[in-house]
């Protein structure tokens, strides 16, 4: 019963962890992918949507609200 218990613990921890990583993961790689339709077509201009300003992941974040 123990084991369960450790066990349901670790496992709990690493989802928590696994979906903060997938949340810092959720920048677009480009304008359009971030800003408009199909993926976001209720935002409008000036909306905060971010994107790399490059081709990877290590480029800076922009922001459509500037």
């Amino acid at each position: 019963m123990l084991f369960n218990v450790k066990a349901m613990l670790i496992a709990a921890l690493a989802l928590l962890f696994t979906g903060q990583v997938m949340g810092e993961a959720q920048i677009a790689t480009d304008p359009v992918a971030a800003c408009n339709c199909p993926n976001n077509c209720s935002y409008k201009a000036g909306h905060s949507c971010k994107f790399y300003a490059g081709p990877s992941d290590k480029s800076p974040v922009l922001s459509g609200s500037k």
